[in-house]
């Protein structure tokens, strides 16, 4: 009992000095906490005045308002309606159901938001963009679609017409057809033999699927 007793005050002396070394550690955490949430995020390397793009975001470059680029956005236009609309027939010839004609294709392509529906106008079959309209022809015997672009204005560049499928086309690759002058347009009529569009006064282009170097993306 004597040498129980003279150990007891070694135990305490031990307990307070394990919770005064407790409690020390605890509040440097808060501290170091609290020090770390009011630290300032940006970090600079350098000299920031040599640095011409320090924090800055390049500059975006925005093409001309001219009639390159309305004649590029009008051809991905074209593009996309057509394989929009060549889609939607396959499906509904798969599916039993085929379409009935270009009213149905251009509503419905709008309704699966494949094309803007503020695009959809009054007439069958017609939708019209920002530079010009697309008129889309559909022929239910051999579930061909056809999609031609018209410029709102010469300024927006030639008309373009692209056919799915191009049963006519077995070697020269992707294309498209566009009239080789902006004024007095002559339209050839719908699904017509390319011998006929070309002595309409249109041209064969081919899709160039090519990316520019980098030092000219650059530029």
């Amino acid at each position: 009992m004597r040498e129980r007793g003279n150990i007891w005050p070694v135990i305490c002396v031990i307990a307070v000095a394990v919770l005064v070394l407790i409690l020390s550690l605890v509040i440097r955490h808060r501290q170091a906490s609290g020090r770390m949430a009011t630290v300032d995020a940006q970090v600079s390397i350098g000299d920031a005045r040599n640095d011409p793009v320090s924090s800055r975001d390049p500059p975006a470059y925005h093409w001309p308002d001219s009639e390159v680029p309305r004649t590029a956005e009008r051809l991905r236009d074209v593009t996309a309606v057509a394989i929009a609309a060549s889609t939607y027939v396959a499906e509904s010839a798969l599916a039993g159901r085929p379409a009935h004609n270009a009213d149905e294709i251009t509503v419905e392509i709008a309704r699966r938001q494949l094309v803007p529906t503020e695009w959809l106008t009054n007439q069958s079959g017609v939708l019209r963009s920002a530079y010009g309209t697309l008129h889309v022809r559909y022929s239910p015997i051999d579930l061909s679609v056809e999609v031609v672009s018209v410029p709102s204005s010469r300024s927006d560049g030639p008309a373009m017409l692209i056919r799915i499928p191009d049963t006519e086309n077995t070697a020269v690759g992707q294309r498209y057809f566009e009239s080789m002058q902006v004024d007095g347009i002559t339209y050839p009529n719908p699904f017509a033999p390319i011998s006929e569009i070309i002595r309409s006064g249109w041209q064969e282009r081919i899709f160039k699927q090519t990316q520019p170097p980098i030092a000219q993306r650059a530029e």
